[in-house]
């Protein structure tokens, strides 16, 4: 077993309120949310995985990459600072949106979300891979998508580590960076209108 701290606690407590905080100035958070409601939202960002794994859609993260280190960062203006989000926004979507990469950022967004609304500041990340809840190597993408919402989405601050254990294992099988693609994906959604310009839930 690989030891990367992909569970560092305190990394994750941080990422967990951020997330929270970006959902909250975007209006996710006017109401209770409940956790059958989270299941389900969980539930549908995996399977557009599946659905981006039927395409074959990959990110194209190496090029994405080149493109965002030759893009400054640094806003002068609100100008500047609007041409920026216009450029990323683009970009993302070009290079990055519908890919299994952006949907498995997807998951885990939406479960630290969970862990926000559900635990706050009493969430104690467990470290890695606790229960042996990883990868199945010997299955398909698709029967480890359905053995993750059968067997790993669950209730309780335990199965919470075991959803985030379980997607890092997974990613990295798949040679996917899953912290970047959690770093693309928020500043994404930071860009994004309120309510995603409409969106019901």
């Amino acid at each position: 077993m690989k030891t990367e701290n992909y569970l560092d606690p305190e990394r994750l407590t941080k990422l967990q309120q951020r997330i929270w905080d970006v959902a909250t100035a975007h209006g996710w958070h006017e109401q209770p949310i409940s956790t059958a409601q989270y299941c389900g939202l969980i539930m549908t960002e995996m399977a557009e995985a599946v659905e981006a794994d039927r395409n074959g859609r990959r990110a194209e993260s190496k090029e994405f990459a080149e493109l965002l280190g030759k893009q400054p960062k640094a806003i002068d203006s609100e100008t500047n600072s609007v041409i920026y989000q216009s450029w990323f926004d683009a970009t993302y979507k070009n290079y990055i949106k519908g890919s299994i990469e952006e949907e498995f950022a997807d998951v885990v967004i939406r479960v630290l979300d969970m862990a926000q609304e559900v635990h706050g500041d009493k969430m104690r990340w467990l470290g890695y891979y606790p229960y042996g809840q990883v990868y199945q190597e010997n299955e398909s993408f698709i029967e480890n998508a359905w053995y993750f919402i059968r067997e790993v989405l669950n209730w309780g601050t335990m199965n919470i580590s075991d959803c985030v254990s379980f997607m890092f294992d997974w990613a990295q099988h798949l040679g996917i960076d899953l912290w970047q693609h959690i770093e693309w994906k928020m500043e994404y959604n930071e860009l994004r209108p309120y309510k995603h310009g409409g969106k019901k839930y």
